[in-house]
């Protein structure tokens, strides 16, 4: 697929890739604008993904995705970093399908995410990745991975 015949494109990946590394790629080789979803959120809603997500749950931070894919939709010449979860919204999932998305380290092993996902866990918005011990944490992800991995090819 050619990305430059979008005027937007997402840039998705499961957690532990590195989809703003990818997006940046991108936006610079595009001379397009970048966008961090996640960051237009909580200047929009002043509390922190993983606080949105603590407080009202996963599903909550998932309106809250689509309100702001929403307001986007229009932009031309965007490329906009998604959070790891956004292709598991039906509504999410058809305004990415209208546009281009590129999926981040789609050739990774779940080990290698896994890898990569430890490293960054003090910033993940996912509970499991708080508790416990860091083989309970992999098992969570891993089940976590093969339930979105088919989402994610749908994009590959």
């Amino acid at each position: 697929m050619d990305l430059r015949n979008y005027p937007r494109i997402f840039v998705i990946g499961f957690a532990g890739s590195d989809r703003r590394g990818a997006a940046e790629k991108l936006a610079k080789e595009l001379n397009y604008q970048l966008i961090d979803l996640d960051q237009e959120i909580e200047k929009e809603d002043g509390r922190s993904i993983q606080r949105i997500c603590m407080m009202m749950g996963e599903h909550e931070y998932r309106n809250k995705e689509y309100e702001m894919l929403k307001k986007i939709k229009n932009q031309e010449k965007i490329v906009v970093i998604c959070g790891d979860g956004i292709v598991l919204d039906d509504m999410n999932r058809q305004i990415l399908e209208r546009n281009g998305v590129f999926v981040a380290d789609a050739e990774k092993s779940a080990q290698e995410l896994w890898e990569n996902a430890i490293r960054d866990q003090e910033h993940s918005p996912y509970a499991f990745m708080h508790q416990g011990d860091d083989q309970q944490k992999k098992e969570k992800f891993i089940n976590l991975y093969e339930q979105r991995k088919s989402l994610y090819n749908q994009f590959g």
